[in-house]
């Protein structure tokens, strides 16, 4: 239903930033950023924020952690296949993939201080406690990550509210690792 609302573009109708920053970093232009090309806006500043995340301090793993965190807490079965296949590519370990998709503790202490901190931001909108910091920073975080946790928020927000109000098809490199939420959420 939702599709007949917010079409999915084809390549001529994404606009040439977003076309040309999908192409690069994609090899394709995924149905996220076609629905997204409503607004031009939405969809550059998405792949622009992508873009920046990727060059925080944060680790590849630490990366793909913050962002399967939030995408399974929003319950995003689009962004949870979209990044599993991007961890897997990133050889992020199947074991943390597996673990973050089904929404459960992981086995490093550092990643999951990163898991339950993230989820905090989420969960808490931000109004985390002094004491949440102080812990996420004990396990060897600094403020910068605090705030690149926040940036992390910030682009799955995008995304995952864009895929719930748009109902964005799965594309086909996807499909391998599709997810669906949880009854329980």
């Amino acid at each position: 239903m939702n599709q007949e609302r917010f079409p999915l573009h084809d390549d001529a109708q994404v606009p040439e930033p977003a076309r040309e920053m999908s192409m690069s970093k994609f090899g394709m232009i995924p149905n996220l950023i076609r629905s997204m090309s409503t607004s031009p806006q939405l969809a550059e500043a998405y792949l622009t924020l992508n873009n920046l995340f990727e060059q925080t301090s944060l680790t590849a793993i630490d990366r793909h952690v913050v962002l399967l965190s939030i995408s399974t807490r929003h319950q995003c079965h689009y962004c949870v296949a979209a990044h599993s296949i991007t961890a897997d590519m990133a050889e992020v370990p199947a074991e943390i993939t597996d673990a973050l998709r089904a929404r459960q503790a992981l086995d490093d202490p550092r990643l999951e201080a990163l898991r339950q901190f993230t989820l905090a931001v989420v969960e808490q909108r931000g109004w985390v406690s002094d004491e949440q910091v102080e812990d996420f920073l004990e396990t060897g975080f600094t403020h910068q990550q605090v705030l690149e946790v926040i940036l992390g928020v910030g682009l799955k927000t995008l995304s995952n509210y864009t895929n719930h109000v748009t109902a964005t098809t799965l594309d086909a490199p996807f499909a391998g690792r599709r997810w669906e939420p949880s009854v329980s959420g």
